[in-house]
């Protein structure tokens, strides 16, 4: 059985859309969806996140909160 490796991020895409580690991040389907994901890591990890739609793939995402999204 072949194994299947992750989606490596390629080079000429944007950072919004993969990991620090180079993994794709998780897709939501909605706002609501990765807002209620943020909202759960924020309470296990203390960490303020927030939910944003992705120019890569059009789906939504949470990522750390900058500055600019308050």
């Amino acid at each position: 059985m072949p194994r299947h490796r992750p989606a490596q991020r390629p080079l000429s895409v944007s950072a919004s859309h993969w990991r620090e580690d180079g993994v794709a991040k998780v897709r939501y389907g909605s706002r609501a969806e990765a807002l209620s994901a943020a909202e759960e890591r924020a309470r296990e990890s203390g960490v303020a996140l927030s939910a944003y739609q992705c120019d890569f793939c059009g789906g939504w995402h949470m990522g750390r909160r900058s500055a600019r999204q308050n």
